[in-house]
């Protein structure tokens, strides 16, 4: 009977022996996946001066799996006068005495070894009060010849004295695309002909805000 149990023992040995060298082996054919992508958020964020954010970055992994990667990214801002990290996508913006352009604007993206997100747009704006657009000096309507025009955009913010040209900020959005392509940063633009007596609006949007409408209409 001894004997029967020493072989018993053996056996389980043996057994046990064989699955801990089969769990290593199998555990050698599965590599962890690797990051492929990671992307930040929130898009087209706003701050209010001095506000402070936590943005988040998700990863990607070869097996396409996903995970926050906020903490372990390393995070830049273009322009730190207006807006930095001081913890892993911890974005705090610059007072209003700090900023000398309204509203202040950054880039920020986050990256992981070589992998690095895309870039996203941070804008430091005070609360805006009014928002005003012109096209060749009219704040109602443009009635004219095709071609050549040009827009303007003044916003007037809160604790800010008078009206600030804004025009490289804001988002424009335009009624009729074919008649009116785009809209410069510099407020150039161009109405092309063929379109006589068709009428579209047009405004622009900062912070949040909408300004004034402008309707147009070409006379060729």
């Amino acid at each position: 009977m001894s004997s029967a149990k020493s072989k018993l023992r053996l056996i389980g040995a043996f057994a046990t022996l064989a699955t801990l060298a089969l769990a290593i082996s199998c555990r050698g054919f599965f590599v962890n996946p690797t990051l492929t992508s990671m992307a930040i958020g929130p898009a087209n964020l706003s701050l209010a001066p001095g506000q402070s954010y936590q943005m988040v970055a998700t990863g990607t992994y070869s097996d396409g799996s996903t995970g926050d990667i906020t903490g372990k990214s390393v995070w830049t801002s273009t322009d730190q006068s207006v807006a930095a990290f001081t913890a892993p996508g911890y974005l705090v913006a610059a007072p209003l005495a700090s900023l000398t352009t309204l509203p202040g604007q950054t880039t920020v993206s986050a990256s992981d070894g070589t992998v690095s997100s895309s870039t996203q747009t941070v804008n430091v704006c005070p609360v805006v009060e009014t928002l005003q657009i012109t096209i060749d000096n009219s704040n109602s309507s443009y009635d004219g010849p095709s071609g050549s025009v040009t827009f303007t955009a003044q916003a007037t913010f809160n604790g800010v004295t008078g009206p600030q040209p804004v025009l490289p900020e804001v988002t424009w959005n335009i009624g009729n695309p074919t008649i009116l392509p785009s809209i410069g940063t510099d407020g150039s633009a161009t109405l092309t002909s063929g379109n006589a007596g068709t009428p579209f609006t047009v405004t622009a949007t900062l912070c949040g805000v909408t300004s004034n409408s402008l309707s147009i209409t070409t006379t060729n």
